[in-house]
């Protein structure tokens, strides 16, 4: 039957033979997925409007085809492109020019289908780069397994020796240390510790950390991501924050290299325990290991061959008693600062701009809700108010530089609450109660001035008081000579204090600063009578006793 009757041609059903092209204009469409390459060494044809109607001329007649959307989809590409031209001839009653028959189908099939394949062809080309992806993985992995391996290469006794006091000290076992030092990127803190003219210091921090990545060139079992581990890190490698056990080894001199033969004359170590904060560790380190140990020391060279050595040696270590009182004020500082309550059930961060000031204050709930927050943090502040004017309680022998240090703490507690009442979170509640025009915030604000003024009479106070540190160093070095050279410039420090001083230069204050002076003389007697409290009154000569009284006496004649 001839297409022209509108039946379906007879060679539809005809098997295709290969290298031979039916009719473009025989209705069907391909399948999705399957795309026909344009043939080689000829361009496909611009994209074609699939609703435009098409028309392919042969030397006989013409054929129309509809548009491509109603193509018969029971045709495959290439069952269109193999009919052979002499069936058409034969079944259609027509003739069509192969070549040119076959090109144009082809072009046309091979746009229809690129089109209906163009998702399937980016989800292709998206997932072809997962294999290069995961050996670019297994390749990063064996590079840091060899790193490691790199690293292992390199322990030698004198590492072995580190690593024994490391255990030690640690609770841990060597294979379990050497694992640890591995874990870190590189060894050359060891290398330049043991190194001559090398760095002096090799530290080490064991602290709980993040599970290292597979940088560490090992896998870690169990390891989750964000989980926890105990870590050991090297010098610079560690984080900023101290929060667990730091070992340090320390060279005395550098002009020689270590090796296994003399590490253990030339290295020295010790631990300090930062677990419960790093003032903390600092403080009993001194005090439990540096200071008895200079107690103890009687070969002081050149120092104990003169008078003036033996002042220096005093000297010495009264200083480093200082420090440790003054590590004790600083963490009494820091224990004693103020933490305004947290809200947890309002979100001041939705308080900033006006438009949601306004909102809140409109809201009573909310107003309630920050009223009662105002109140709590006014109780807080008012308690540390009423403490501050309390009597201080303080030993019978305190000293002038005890004065110093309780101001010292006030002045930081008070800064601490202004920094909080200056901070967002109060601000929000106070902008919030101001356009709600809240009666509470008459009480605040006077509380705020009070709590102002006294920030500012503490900052005032360390500033003048800090002018005693120097001139009262005498009073703690146990010298009679100096003490008494050296009262005249207290007195004219504290006269200095008395007619500048905003607030200290009341006659209460004042006062009980000329006591703690006195308290301070009096002690420096007493030690020198018993040698800085090494021998009892009754242990020495009465001769001897007797002498060191009348120089006592001397000197605070001469001071008065």
């Amino acid at each position: 039957m001839s297409s022209e009757e509108g039946g379906p041609p007879s060679w539809q059903e005809a098997p295709p033979s290969s290298g031979e092209a039916a009719p473009p204009g025989s209705e069907g469409t391909a399948p999705p997925g399957d795309e026909a390459p344009p043939p080689p060494g000829e361009e496909a044809p611009p994209p074609l409007d699939e609703e435009a109607p098409l028309s392919v001329t042969g030397a006989a007649s013409t054929v129309e085809t509809g548009s491509l959307s109603e193509r018969d989809p029971a045709l495959s590409g290439s069952d269109f492109l193999n009919v052979p031209a002499s069936e058409h001839d034969e079944q259609g009653g027509y003739r069509v020019r192969p070549k040119s028959a076959v090109r144009l189908g082809q072009s046309l099939l091979s746009e229809v289908l690129s089109q209906s394949s163009r998702k399937s062809s980016r989800y292709h080309r998206s997932m072809s780069g997962i294999p290069n992806l995961q050996e670019t993985l297994k390749e990063r992995q064996a590079r840091f397994r060899e790193a490691r391996e790199n690293r292992k290469m390199k322990i030698d006794p004198s590492y072995k020796y580190i690593f024994e006091i490391l255990a030690e000290k640690l609770g841990l076992d060597l294979v379990t240390i050497e694992e640890l030092i591995l874990d870190c990127p590189s060894l050359d803190a060891f290398a330049q510790f043991f190194m001559k003219d090398g760095c002096k210091t090799l530290k080490f921090l064991y602290q709980e950390g993040d599970v290292p990545g597979i940088e560490c060139g090992r896998t870690i079992a169990g390891a989750t991501k964000g989980a926890k581990m105990m870590r050991l890190y090297i010098d610079n490698a560690a984080p900023e924050k101290l929060k667990g056990l730091c070992i340090f080894f320390v060279r005395c001199h550098n002009d020689i290299a270590i090796n296994v033969k003399n590490i253990h004359e030339e290295v020295l170590f010790t631990v300090l325990d930062a677990s419960t904060g790093i003032l903390p560790g600092i403080r009993n380190m001194l005090s439990s290991i540096f200071v008895p140990a200079i107690l103890a020391t009687n070969n002081w060279g050149a120092l104990n061959q003169s008078k003036q050595g033996e002042s220096e040696k005093h000297i010495f270590t009264e200083t480093i008693n200082r420090y440790l009182s003054f590590l004790d004020g600083a963490r009494v500082s820091i224990e004693g600062t103020v933490k305004l309550k947290k809200v947890d059930n309002v979100d001041f961060s939705k308080l900033h701009t006006f438009e949601e000031v306004t909102a809140a204050a409109s809201n009573s709930e909310m107003v309630r809700q920050l009223e009662d927050v105002l109140m709590t943090w006014y109780r807080q502040i008012e308690q540390v108010l009423i403490e501050s004017e309390q009597m201080r309680k303080e030993a019978d022998d305190s000293g002038p530089l005890t004065e110093l240090e309780h101001w010292k703490r006030m002045s930081a507690k008070f800064n601490y609450i202004i920094e909080q009442i200056k901070g967002p979170s109060c601000k929000a509640v106070i902008n919030v109660l101001n356009v709600a025009h809240s009666k509470l915030l008459k009480n605040w604000r006077d509380l705020d001035a009070r709590i102002t003024d006294t920030a500012n009479e503490s900052k005032d106070n360390v500033r003048y008081l800090y002018t005693l540190e120097k001139v009262c160093q005498p009073l703690y070095n146990y010298d009679l000579v100096s003490m008494a050279h050296g009262i005249q410039n207290l007195i004219n420090a504290i006269r200095m204090i008395h007619g500048v001083s905003r607030y200290y230069n009341t006659s209460e204050r004042m006062t009980s600063l000329f006591i703690k002076v006195t308290n301070q003389m009096v002690t420096a007697c007493k030690a020198y009578i018993t040698d800085r409290g090494t021998v009892h009154i009754w242990d020495q000569e009465t001769p001897l006793v007797l002498k060191k009284i009348q120089v006592c006496i001397n000197t605070l004649i001469f001071i008065k």
